[in-house]
């Protein structure tokens, strides 16, 4: 049976397979979801860039932040997953970050926790795609592992090699604004959380409504 419990995680993974429910609902726990979902602009159309199993836009779907979202997600596996969540106005594909996106635009783009997966030669081009998907005045909010403290950044390579099989490339909070912002976008201060021995950093920057004169 669904559980009866108010926590919107537990609800909305009631029905996957154990272990991928485990997962999500320590997801949380180790990562700011609240602050990323605040960063959407309420009533957007969002695309979410390397979705996983979709858990923070049904997050995002279910408490009414969003109007609609198109997740899309590099693991077969994942996306399956993903459009198993129902009633929620999402949908979900299965390419590659590096093939043609969905069909845009969009009020926000998000990354979380994806351009560290990228090879480094690829993850401007990556970021640049994403300026390209927003509509004038939509939001880019990329979420990421931070490359200091050092430890944590150590920390999080041995996560990835254990969870992902795959060998990392973090990328400063600080170059990724700066990339935005040789994009044209207006760029917020880089956030900075902690959460256990994971650090992370929030870039949240906004694409004119007019090209600049």
């Amino acid at each position: 049976m669904p559980p009866t419990t108010d926590d919107p995680v537990a609800r909305l993974t009631a029905t996957l397979p154990a272990l991928t429910r485990l997962i999500q609902r320590l997801r949380p726990r180790i990562c700011p979801i609240k602050r990323v979902m605040a960063a959407v602009p309420p009533g957007s159309r969002i695309l979410d860039v390397g979705c996983g199993s979709g858990l923070l836009l049904a997050l995002l779907a279910d408490s009414g932040r969003i109007a609609s979202g198109i997740g899309f997600d590099a693991s077969a596996t994942a996306i399956a997953l993903a459009q198993r969540r129902s009633g929620l106005p999402l949908s979900f594909v299965w390419q590659d970050a590096q093939a043609a996106w969905p069909a845009g635009p969009f009020e926000a783009v998000l990354l979380n926790d994806v351009l560290h997966h990228v090879p480094p030669a690829a993850q401007r081009a990556v970021v640049a795609q994403a300026v390209a998907a927003l509509a004038p005045g939509g939001t880019l909010i990329i979420k990421d592992m931070a490359t200091r403290p050092r430890l944590m950044a150590t920390m999080n390579q041995l996560h990835d090699l254990v969870m992902a099989r795959q060998w990392v490339h973090h990328l400063a909070g600080q170059v990724i604004a700066d990339w935005c912002r040789d994009l044209g976008l207006r760029v917020a201060p880089v956030e900075r959380f902690h959460r256990f021995w994971y650090a992370h950093e929030l870039v949240v920057a906004c694409k004119p409504s007019r090209p600049a004169a």
